[in-house]
């Protein structure tokens, strides 16, 4: 699965300007576009799956296309993978920090438009 910094939507790239002197490499920045859809990743310090269950859905309600949930028994941890779309970021970010503000954000992953690929 490739990672990406979703904080930059264009990469520099070394070109070649032909000039009547010589080649000089220049950066010159390549758009590339933006993902439709993210995952992220977080940890919340519990093992209560039905309260984490209810609390995501009246948080997110409809921003979160799909979410997975593993948990940890042993470290009495629960991880969510979240997918929603990146226009979406912040405002789901800004609900799930306010629901669980002791949770860890991990990994966030460019997703296509098809998930099930993924």
């Amino acid at each position: 699965m490739r990672q990406s910094s979703l904080a930059v939507d264009t990469v520099p790239r070394r070109t070649a300007l032909r000039s009547s002197k010589a080649t000089m490499p220049v950066l010159r920045a390549v758009s590339q576009p933006a993902p439709a859809w993210i995952r992220m990743h977080l940890a919340v310090a519990s093992t209560e799956v039905f309260g984490l269950r209810q609390t995501m859905h009246r948080v997110l309600g409809e921003l979160a296309r799909v979410y997975v949930v593993n948990v940890d028994y042993r470290h009495g941890e629960t991880t969510l993978h979240v997918e929603i779309a990146r226009a979406d970021r912040d405002a789901a970010m800004h609900a799930i920090m306010t629901a669980f503000p002791a949770a860890e954000f991990g990994v966030t992953t460019a997703l296509g438009d098809n998930h099930v690929a993924h």
